[in-house]
This record gives structure tokens, sequence and C-alpha cells, in this order.
């Protein structure tokens, strides 16, 4: 797969770069300040090397700006004004940095998706999503994307991040966030067999 560089939405006409590549093994990468201990402090070896991973994307795409981690573990750039998000699938890594507030998620096509579908979407959902394969998984990275872009903790997937209808530029979404229901627009990409979804404007409070 291709780095997907400096992705423009022609709606807004706000920059957004989102960034995926394929995994692979590295032992060491330009580290930050704080960056240095938080890798000594993961004893997981799949772990430490996400974390070396996407530091290295970082170093080769939008510059040696430390990613450092808030207390729900969301990640943010010291000392810059941009937003990003981070995700991770067995074989990919993907990196999305934009002006406003933003969420993230990758996942890799698998039957395993058919097993859960109930437990993040409702009834409503599973009527307008369908039942592929392809659907589930977009549906749940959509369902990601919000999750990461939520400031809520202990969220019902299906009660409280909802998928309510496809539209021109994607789907549009609602979630339920710390300060009420906010409108979302996310747009979701199929590479292959992979699913990349975002939300490409900033969340509006209904």
């Amino acid at each position: 797969m291709h780095i997907i560089k400096d992705y423009t939405n022609i709606e807004t006409n706000k920059l957004l770069s989102l960034f995926v590549v394929p995994k692979q093994t590295i032992n060491s990468t330009y580290l930050i300040n704080n960056e240095k201990q938080l890798i000594k402090a993961l004893k997981n070896n799949k772990r430490k090397q996400e974390f070396l991973q996407i530091r290295e994307l970082r170093n080769n795409t939008i510059g040696k700006i430390e990613i450092l981690y808030n207390n729900d573990g969301k990640p943010f750039l010291s000392d810059s004004d941009d937003f990003i998000s981070i995700s991770h699938s067995p074989n990919y890594i993907a990196l999305l940095k934009a002006p406003f507030n933003i969420g993230l998620d990758i996942e890799e096509i698998n039957e395993r998706i058919l097993k859960i579908k109930s437990r993040f979407l409702n009834e409503d959902e599973l009527v307008l999503i369908g039942s592929t394969i392809e659907n589930l998984t977009t549906a749940w990275t959509l369902k990601e994307a919000m999750f990461k872009l939520n400031s809520k903790t202990g969220i019902d997937f299906r009660k409280e991040l909802l998928i309510k209808e496809k539209t021109d530029f994607g789907y549009l979404g609602e979630m339920l966030d710390m300060d009420g229901w906010r409108t979302v627009k996310l747009k979701s990409i199929q590479k292959e067999n992979l699913i990349i979804s975002y939300n490409f404007e900033p969340s509006i409070l209904i």
C-alpha cells in the first residue's frame, strides 16, 4: 500500500494529512524527549514495535514533533495546535493530522466481524449498513473513529455512537459527548482488504 499524503477535503477546504503504511519491524528510530521514557515503560514487544513504527512514520511525514498521551490515553502533539489520531491493524499503521479534533480507525476485513455485529450495531443500523463483511467492518471503523473523537468515558457503542445515514460525502453519525449530542461527518475508504474511516470536519453540537 502506498502512503496516502495530504488528503484535501474539497467540500470544506480543510487540509488533512493521512498516512497509511504496512507494518515493518524496526529496531530503533528518532525519539523526542519524553518518548524515550515512554518506550522504556512498555513491556509488551508488540506495543513497543507499534510505538516505534508510528514515530518512524511521524518522522518521515509530519516532522519530528513529540507525540504524547493525555490521561485517557489519547495521543496529542506537543507544542502544536494540530490534532492527531493513530490506528493499528495486524498489518498496517495509520496516522491522521488535522487542525481540528479527529478520530481515525483502520481495520482489515475479517469474517470475525459477523460474530460481534449485534454488540456494536442497533437494529436500525443493521438495516442501514447491511450484512456483508465489508459493510460491517466499515461500520465498526466508523464507530471506532467516533469513539476516538469522543471525550466521554464508558461509551455504549450501540446507544451513544450512532450511524444515522449514508450521504454523498460518506456517512453522518451522532455521538453523545461530555457536552451533549454531536453530529459527525465521516468518510470511509477501502484499500484492498483495509478499511480506513475518520471524521473530516469538526463535530457539531446538536
